[in-house]
């Protein structure tokens, strides 16, 4: 049995300065995922939380605090993906646009427009996948079964997310083949696999829009924020990419900057050892 207390302080209880660069900020959003993960590990162990008032949002004037966010996170609406509190971070620390799959709409950008533009405390943009994302198996369901298209298309919301997906999905196929060539479709962990690397498609191709978006604006909006990527795995609790090496590479991902480049990472994704065990185990690995 694992105890975690909650414990809220005075308004004296020291709150942690803002990220002075985007390196920092992304520092803390690594350290903070590392904080949440570990608040799992060992039995039998009581870990206290500290909480000033302010953390939670409530301000000791009565009045309503100003907002200042250090990071801005597109993420997907899965409810089991509760942003801030996997980052260990706070009331007003992150703003965060949640849409069904980390689809970078119209209205997910709009967002993402006014926090890196008109909040100046903004350090760090990030755009965060995670695995077993209904979307994007609905998706690859979609991709694998084209007369299915035919029932996605009676709900033109529900389309048009399954559209934008579509693209991540077709890169993931295309990795997958040129790894294991074209008769990986037969493999029983296909579907899976083909699953788990979209995810990364979509988080990274969504990332380097945003990166693409904010470096192309005049000044005065020109800040030096930082888009990074990851995918939040609902097993371990922790933020990373799959590996080339070992299962998991924890911690976040440059965004990508070239196509081929972006491409040949999802290649040895697709070679490594998570990608491989999906594969041979099928849906239920």
């Amino acid at each position: 049995m694992r105890e975690i207390v909650w414990r809220i302080g005075d308004p004296e209880t020291p709150r942690e300065p803002p990220p002075a660069d985007a390196a920092t900020a992304r520092a803390r959003v690594e350290r903070g995922n590392d904080a949440f993960a570990a608040l799992f590990d060992g039995e039998g162990t009581t870990r206290l939380v500290q909480l000033a008032p302010e953390e939670l949002g409530l301000s000791p004037t009565g009045q309503a605090p100003e907002q200042r966010p250090f990071a801005a996170v597109l993420s997907c609406a899965d409810a089991r993906v509760p942003v801030e509190l996997l980052l260990s971070q706070r009331a007003n620390d992150i703003f965060v646009v949640r849409v069904a799959g980390g689809v970078l709409s119209e209205g997910a950008l709009g967002s993402l427009d006014y926090a890196t533009t008109r909040l100046p405390t903004v350090q760090l943009a990030l755009s965060l996948g995670h695995s077993g994302c209904g979307a994007v198996t609905a998706a690859v369901d979609t991709y694998l079964d084209p007369p299915s298209y035919f029932d996605v298309g009676q709900s033109r919301p529900l389309l048009s997310l399954v559209q934008n997906l579509l693209g991540a999905v077709r890169m993931a196929d295309h990795a997958l083949a040129v790894v294991h060539g074209p008769e990986v479709t037969a493999r029983p962990g296909y579907r899976a696999a083909l699953v788990d690397l979209a995810v990364v498609a979509n988080a990274g191709t969504s990332a380097s829009a945003i990166a693409t978006r904010i470096a192309r604006r005049p000044e005065p909006f020109m800040r030096g924020v930082q888009t990074v990527f990851g995918v939040y795995d609902l097993v371990s609790r922790t933020i990373g990419l799959p590996g080339t090496a070992a299962e998991w590479a924890p911690g976040l991902a440059d965004v990508p900057r070239e196509a081929r480049t972006f491409a040949r990472t999802l290649e040895e994704m697709a070679f490594g050892p998570r990608l491989t065990r999906l594969l041979d185990l099928g849906d239920a690995g």
